[in-house]
């Protein structure tokens, strides 16, 4: 990012000043003796050297040269009055910098003010159409037309789409001159949230609050677009081997958000009830509702078609994505109102207390249908014959086939939960919990005559919805659910050093416009503390729970257009076993010992033959801590985590009547993640409270390998379902600081400071901007940006000052 110049240097001055003024009355009252005046200021001078992404080293901040106000803080406290004020500032005028003003009356009132800034900064990469930021991307007429004049449809490739042709040559030039004499784009964006809140005390025991937020996101992030062409190999016969065009690009996403939160609220607070009521208002904002964006290889529209010599002769298979503007609907701006009453009571004669929190919300949003498609030359099966001067790419076509032009969301949600706690005997306490949220959508549902498919070429009708029949629209599915969970913990204190749990829970989903009626999850467990002497404690638990699913519609059916036996994770039956432990040592006054384990396995789908069918994860960590004497501290830490996924999948055949899968399709894969954490530092007072050494040292190395195999003989897979070997992921971190502290008086410190980063990602999906020959598919017409992250190497140096009043 660039520096604020003058901006920054004035700022960061004028608060040092006010921290140097604060130091000239450090130990003087101020107000006559009214009041105090405390505070702290940290200024560094700073240099920085980053070889590699810069963008990916600050990718949440904002490391600066020169001169910075790292953090001052300055505090006025009442001696005589009861006021106080508190004002903290941290990095003013950089990307990640916050303020924060709080003040008022002991007992009687507060007022809080506060402005926070983060970055997110993504990467650095080359977008050929102009406009990033905004919500319309353009690329110069001329070179459309010589984009489009260079390139060839299906029936110039006939049934290979690999045959060599001289103007692939020419188009994949143009390309790669426009990615060379182009600006790079910074993808990046910063988040701003400012706000206000007074909190008034009418007695003690009655309390009001309101406060105003205010979240302001701008920037752009890189989205995807694109398409394919299908080419199977032995036309008339099964896909036995294809081959694949494939075309798309990558956009710049705007973002232009703002959101606004209001809460006010009021509560009653005794100490043996307590009783409050809060009213919550949200209003999110999108200034750019729609990107569109120029398609670079066409300056004229045509629809797609099919290719006779192909096997596949359903309408729209070919030449996709010939339109000349795209279009994309981005996230709606939208409206919600929220109450909640909560309230908690002492229940004495049981040694009990019972809480409870009931929430009603509403969440609306009319943001306008976009036209049906941009492209005029869309045809194909069933295209509406538009009235009048509607037509396809005019917005009120939408309110004239489907009869709205919105589709006024609405969503209203309740919130419920409980919970009992109390000690009937000594020994024992009993702790139960409910949870009751319902999420019910009463946004319209609507049949639309159908959809413009295939990257915006082919107009298509129906959509495997079980309330449409062939060739009968497309409906929407306003879809709603209700979650409940229960549970029951009971605690007993066998003796004294042993504690034990035993716990059980119920969790159930009924779901409406889906292809599941309901689950039900029912789990236990139990789990102990164990304090055998004063210096070990250790904790243990283990949980069992099995999800069974009600109502799930089998596959290839109209209700269910997916494979048999194919099951979305989520919905599918499983078994969880989790497994926790702690164990903490002191076996000396100077050392800490603490162990960490844990251990996660689900298994999912139980006979069903695809999707994720296991995920099983294992954790440990240890902590060391030794201090030898007043002036020597050393710590180090170790944490191991492995991962394991287990997913079974199939290659699509609809060549075989009646079998979409079967047994020589079939591919599995197995993803394992591996990360390993070394963390040690040493804190040595050199010179016993004069000059401090602070030392760390972190290393983090994460690796990710994929085992692709075919289940059945080799002989017998599809050439195009044959397991592919993916190339490892490796990620690599290295982090050293150093901090060397010099107290030049009590209050006066002086230091220096360095921090090295090393960070090294290999990663087979970074690719290269440009992908024209570099796979066997003729991949001529996908152009990313090249925005990923990269690796780093960073050093920054520099020197501070701190002063303590």
């Amino acid at each position: 990012m660039k520096r604020k110049g003058s901006k920054l240097v004035a700022l960061t001055i004028f608060l040092s000043g006010l921290g140097a003024v604060g130091t000239v009355h450090a130990d003087m009252d101020i107000m006559g003796g009214k009041a105090t005046l405390s505070g702290e200021s940290n200024v560094a001078v700073q240099q920085k050297y980053v070889n590699g992404s810069e963008q990916k080293f600050e990718e949440y901040r904002d490391v600066q040269n020169g001169v910075v106000l790292q953090d001052l803080r300055l505090r006025i406290d009442g001696n005589t009055i009861p006021y106080y004020l508190d004002l903290k500032v941290m990095h003013p005028a950089l990307s990640d910098e916050f303020y924060r003003l709080q003040g008022g009356q002991y007992g009687k009132f507060g007022i809080e003010l506060f402005y926070d800034s983060i970055p997110h900064n993504y990467a650095t990469g080359t977008l050929i159409l102009s406009g990033a930021g905004t919500d319309n991307l353009t690329i110069a007429n001329q070179i459309q037309q010589d984009m489009q004049a260079n390139e060839l449809l299906t029936p110039a490739r006939g049934t290979n789409p690999l045959a060599p042709n001289p103007q692939d040559a020419a188009q994949q030039a143009i390309t790669t001159d426009l990615l060379a004499n182009t600006n790079t784009t910074v993808f990046a964006f910063k988040r701003e949230k400012a706000g206000f809140s007074v909190g008034y005390n009418f007695t003690d025991d009655i309390k009001s609050w309101a406060r105003v937020t205010n979240e302001k996101k701008t920037g752009t992030r890189v989205i995807t677009i694109g398409d394919y062409e299908r080419y199977p190999q032995i036309p008339g016969g099964p896909h036995i081997s294809d081959l694949f065009l494939v075309a798309g690009t990558e956009l710049a996403e705007p973002i232009q958000y703002r959101t606004t939160v209001l809460n006010v609220g009021t509560g009653i607070y005794k100490k043996e009830w307590l009783a409050d009521i809060q009213y919550t208002f949200t209003n999110f904002d999108n200034e750019d509702s729609t990107l569109r964006w120029d398609n670079p290889y066409r300056s004229t529209s045509i629809s797609s078609s099919n290719f006779a010599g192909a096997t596949n002769t359903s309408n729209g298979d070919f030449n996709r994505g010939r339109f000349t503007m795209g279009q994309l609907d981005l996230v709606p701006s939208s409206q919600s109102h929220d109450i909640t009453l909560s309230g908690s009571v002492e229940l004495p004669a049981i040694h009990g207390r019972f809480t409870g929190t009931v929430s009603y919300g509403m969440v609306f949003q009319n943001d306008s249908f976009l036209p049906y498609t941009l492209n005029a030359a869309v045809s194909g099966t069933n295209v509406p014959a538009f009235a009048g001067p509607a037509n396809i790419t005019d917005p009120a076509t939408v309110l004239a086939t489907s009869g709205h032009s919105s589709l006024n969301g609405d969503v209203r949600t309740i919130t419920q939960s409980y919970v009992f706690t109390c000690k009937p005997v000594e020994p024992l306490t009993v702790t139960a919990k409910y949870r009751y949220y319902d999420y019910d959508n009463l946004s319209d549902a609507i049949t639309f005559p159908g959809y413009a498919a295939f990257s915006e070429s082919f107009w298509r009708t129906g959509n495997n919805d079980p309330r449409a029949t062939a060739n009968a629209g497309a409906p929407s599915s306003p879809l709603s659910y209700t979650r409940q969970n229960a549970g029951l913990v009971v605690d007993y204190h066998l003796f004294k050093p042993l504690t034990v749990t035993v716990e059980g829970g119920w969790e159930g989903w009924d779901r409406e416009n889906l292809r599941i009626n309901s689950t039900d999850e029912l789990g236990i467990g139990g789990g102990f503390l164990y304090k055998p002497i004063k210096a070990v404690i250790f904790s243990g638990r283990y949980r069992y729970a099995h999800r069974t699913v009600n109502g799930y519609e089998p596959g290839n059916t109209a209700e269910n257009p997916e494979a048999v036996g194919q099951v979305n994770f989520d919905w599918a039956d499983r078994i969880r076993h989790r497994v926790d432990a702690r164990l903490a040592i002191l076996p000396v006054q100077s050392v800490t010992i603490g162990v960490t384990w844990q251990y996660l396995k689900d298994d999912y789908g139980g006979n069903n033959p695809f999707g994720l069918k296991s995920s099983e994860s294992l954790a440990g960590a240890i902590d060391v801590a030794y201090r030898p004497s007043d002036i020597v501290t050393l710590y180090a830490s170790y944490v191991q985590e492995y991962s394991k996924g287990a997913m079974q999948s199939a290659a699509k055949d609809n060549a075989v009547a009646g079998q979409n899968y079967f047994p020589r399709n079939f591919w599995n894969s197995d993803i394992y993640d591996k990360a390993e954490t070394v963390g040690t530092g040493v804190t040595v007072q050199v010179i016993p409270g004069k000059l401090t050494l602070n030392t760390s040292y972190n290393l983090s190395f994460t690796k990710t390998e994929f085992s692709n195999t075919n289940p059945n003989l080799a002989s017998d897979t599809l050439q195009n379902a044959i397991a592919q070997a993916w190339p490892p992921i490796r990620n690599r971190y290295q982090e050293v600081r150093v901090d060397i502290g010099y107290n030049l008086t009590k209050k006066l410190k002086v230091g220096v400071a360095y921090l090295y980063e090393w960070y090294k990602l290999d990663d087979f999906v970074n690719t290269p901007a440009y992908m024209a020959g570099l796979s066997a598919e003729n991949s001529t017409k996908f152009v990313f940006t090249g925005a990923n992250q990269y690796s780093y190497e960073a050093n920054v140096a520099g020197a501070y000052v701190s002063y303590t009043f």
